[in-house]
């Protein structure tokens, strides 16, 4: 049977496919991350952007396709993670206005929707690097142009369309060196080759089942409250938890069918018991789902808006001078937090590797601040886009300095100065990120071949400005060997920052063991608390 038409319901059908089968398969695109380093998150960042616009999608109250098709374009961009989340985005945001007033969609549709959302991408990217997301995407929609005259059949035009998202991705490497080195396509592009081969096994009435994922863990709704600042930011207002005593069927069935139905939720157990954790607002639709599973106890419900209404009732309000200017910043441990607090940071977002703060997170950190001007340091390459769409999205003054690394958002406040205007302060602080060269001492991930170093899985690896330079067994050789290579004859100044599994003792040794390679340099030490990497290194 012909399917020449795709209505809301069944687009709204396609767009849910499309998010299950890329959450079923983010740690694939995780693993493509080019560099073999703990923070591969293509796939998380583009998962997390997508259900943030499926959310959106299941609170409408209309679901024409161009009411749906403006929550997921307003949802994926408050959601937006990371290069790729953005990115993919503004795809979203280009597919609204190219669905525009439609009531159903054909291919001709479908074409002019594809050309839209890569139009709008490119257009959104300073410097659009080919070989990437935005390729496959193009290719794509460029083949939708000039051949859907020759379809009927809706089906067989995305197969088609399909056809060729898979044949650029696989050609992805040809046109990015750094992916052939790593023998990899990129990731961006099959995260979107997911989402295609999601929405089309819907259209087909194919059900695409949620696999397991890891949650977050059960925290209690007295520390939940704190994340929120307004009680306009809790969705989802009931807080509930139960257990499903010897339960008919499996924990990840369950969490299955409650998967779209709130946030936070943690679905845990065994054969004896099912634990879940849910913030929703129809506790008893819940409820009713679980009982069908086997006997319910220890049901607790919370009204989280309630709570915070008490909670905040009586606290006193605060009346704060409008300073001239205010500051973000974004890093990973208690350390790295403790200094950029020292340096007079307004608020401290908490992320990075493998933790992309979302722009709706870097928007509401700036709403915090108090100041005419605010400045945003994403301390991170994957962050920027994000940051710069926060800006964009936001009422207030904001500058995004472009930091790549936290030593280059340290240089950055440190030229700072309260009497220069704005547009001198975001200059020189912007020249400074430039003068401060960023080394990495981490571990791989998997094996791989970078500049005909071959690495092993677990292997000690050293970055100098985000390329491979040395790796071994120890990651103080590796530091050692690190510093030989990034102090030259103007180097004045290297600060270490060790992580969160580093005794003092070991990082002193290592203090010591480049003071005698650098002889004139000074070397300093300071506690950054940070996972994942054993040292972030500074060189001035």
């Amino acid at each position: 049977m012909i399917i020449k038409y795709i209505d809301n319901i069944t687009f709204k059908k396609m767009l849910l496919g499309a998010a299950v089968n890329l959450e079923n398969n983010k740690n694939i695109v995780d693993s493509l991350n080019v560099f073999p380093v703990p923070d591969g998150d293509t796939g998380t960042n583009m998962n997390l952007t997508v259900q943030a616009a499926i959310k959106e999608i299941n609170i409408l109250k209309e679901s024409s396709i161009g009411k749906i098709a403006e929550a997921v374009a307003n949802g994926s961009l408050m959601g937006a993670r990371g290069n790729s989340g953005v990115i993919l985005s503004q795809l979203f945001r280009g597919l609204y206005k190219g669905l525009g007033n439609a009531s159903r969609i054909d291919t001709q549709i479908i074409a002019e929707a594809f050309k839209s959302a890569t139009d709008t991408a490119y257009k959104a990217v300073m410097k659009p690097v080919e070989g990437t997301i935005l390729t496959v995407a193009r290719e794509t929609s460029e083949r939708a142009m000039t051949t859907y005259t020759e379809y009927e059949d809706v089906v067989l035009f995305l197969e088609d369309l399909i056809k060729q998202a898979k044949d650029t991705l696989s050609r992805t490497p040809e046109m990015l060196k750094v992916l052939k080195q790593a023998d990899v396509v990129d990731a961006g592009g099959k995260g979107l080759v997911y989402l295609l081969e999601g929405a089309l096994a819907s259209l087909k009435g194919v059900e695409i089942k949620q696999e397991k994922t890891d949650r977050v863990e059960i925290v209690e709704t007295e520390q939940e409250l704190k994340s929120f600042t307004s009680e306009d930011e809790i969705l989802f207002a009931y807080c509930t938890e139960f257990i499903i005593k010897n339960p008919k069927k499996s924990h990840e069935e369950f969490l299955s069918i409650i998967h779209d139905k709130g946030d936070s939720i943690v679905c845990v157990g065994d054969e004896n018991i099912i634990k879940v954790h849910i913030h929703t607002n129809n506790p008893g639709q819940i409820l009713n789902m679980a009982v069908k599973y086997g006997e319910l106890i220890k049901i607790k419900i919370d009204n989280m808006k309630e709570q915070f209404r008490e909670k905040y009732k009586n606290a006193p309000a605060k009346i704060e001078e409008k300073k001239e200017y205010g500051f973000v910043s974004i890093g990973m441990g208690e350390g790295i937090e403790k200094v950029f607090s020292d340096l007079n940071v307004d608020v401290f977002i908490s992320g990075g590797q493998t933790m992309n703060p979302s722009t709706e997170d870097i928007l509401a950190a700036s709403n915090k601040v108090n100041a005419e001007n605010i400045i945003i340091l994403p301390n991170n390459s994957n962050i920027i886009l994000a940051a710069t769409q926060a800006k964009e999205m936001s009422d207030k003054n904001i500058h995004v300095i472009p930091s790549k690394s936290i030593p280059q958002g340290i240089a950055a406040m440190l030229a700072f100065k309260e009497d220069n205007n704005v547009l001198e302060n975001v200059n020189s602080m912007s020249a400074a990120v430039t003068e401060v060269k960023t080394g990495q001492i981490t571990y791989a991930v998997r094996d791989t071949i970078f500049n005909d170093m071959e690495i092993k899985k677990d292997e000690i690896i050293a970055l100098y400005d985000g390329e491979i330079v040395t790796h071994g067994k120890n990651a103080e050789d590796q530091a050692v060997e690190l510093v030989k290579s990034m102090v030259d004859t103007d180097s004045f100044l290297i600060t270490l920052f060790y992580g969160e599994n580093i005794d003092k003792n070991t990082v002193k040794n290592l203090k010591s063991r480049i003071e005698e390679e650098a002889e004139e340099c000074d070397v300093e030490i300071i506690y950054g608390g940070q996972p994942l990497y054993y040292y972030i290194i500074s060189v001035e």
